[in-house]
Order: structure tokens, then sequence, then C-alpha cells
């Protein structure tokens, strides 16, 4: 078997994060639709906050920008 290149390893890894993206989306549709039926549970957007924290942590370590700076262009945002 020959041995796999940097640019195999890196589409396979590629792919790997579009399909972990995509089971991420189904996933956080699944929790709204928990969080619906339990309104005053805190929790859920607690889940949300740490998912959230995490995200952004991945952002700015593929930007090589700060989380900050993505802190305030998501308030920008809103």
């Amino acid at each position: 078997m020959a041995k796999q290149t940097a640019r195999e390893l890196y589409d396979e890894r590629r792919e790997d994060i579009a399909r972990v993206l995509d089971w991420l989306d189904m996933e956080l549709d699944r929790h709204q639709t928990n969080a619906k039926g339990d309104p005053k549970n805190w929790c859920y957007a607690g889940d949300l906050g740490h998912v959230r924290e995490k995200l952004i942590e991945t952002l700015a370590f593929l930007s090589n920008g700060e989380p900050q700076e993505i802190e305030d262009l998501l308030s920008e945002c809103r």
C-alpha cells in the first residue's frame, strides 16, 4: 500500500470536518427541540455556551486570530 500524501490526508480530514459540521447541525436541531420542551431549564443555554466557546476557539485557531476578535464581530452582528 502506498504511503498517504499530505494532500490526501488534508482532503480526508477536510471531508471529515464537513461531516462533523453536518452532524453538529442535526444535533443543534435536536437540542433545540429538547430546549423548547423544557423552556425553564438553563442547562440548554449553558450547553450552547460551551459549544459556542469551542467553535470560537477553533475559528480563531484556523484564522490565526484571537477569540476576542470573533466575539467583537459577533457583537456587531447582533
